[in-house]
């Protein structure tokens, strides 16, 4: 079972942190499909964060189908779901919004948001 990489930072909610290292390493195939996920012991453990907070994020990555519970083993990292454009413009919605409403706070372009997005997509 690989660990799972968090880098913790002030004044960002414990779950957000677990939620979005948990994301990144199954999107950029750091954890790849069929791969155990750590529990909820080792991860709490490991950090030291409550165990409810760590349930949290696993129901949340769970629901996006990104993690599935498997009898007898625990949980493992699911196959990447066949969906639809729309449903995959559906899971980014909020996060899109949430990005483009700092940009228009911030005065920045749409060729230099989409220059950034870049960046960072290359990047990982």
């Amino acid at each position: 079972m690989k660990s799972l990489p968090i880098k913790f930072k002030s004044g960002v909610p414990v779950y957000e942190q677990v939620l979005y290292a948990a994301r990144k390493a199954i999107i950029t195939g750091e954890l790849k499909p069929g791969d155990i996920f750590p529990s909820v012991r080792a991860l709490s453990s490991q950090y030291q964060i409550n165990p409810n907070t760590v349930q949290k994020a696993l129901v949340a990555l769970r629901n996006e189908g990104l993690i599935e519970s498997v009898p007898g083993i625990g949980n493992r990292v699911a196959e990447a779901p066949e969906g639809t454009h729309r449903a995959v413009s559906e899971l980014l919605e909020n996060d899109l919004e949430a990005i483009v409403l700092r940009a228009k706070q911030l005065n920045i372009s749409l060729p230099h948001l989409q220059q950034a997005l870049e960046q960072h997509w290359n990047h990982l």
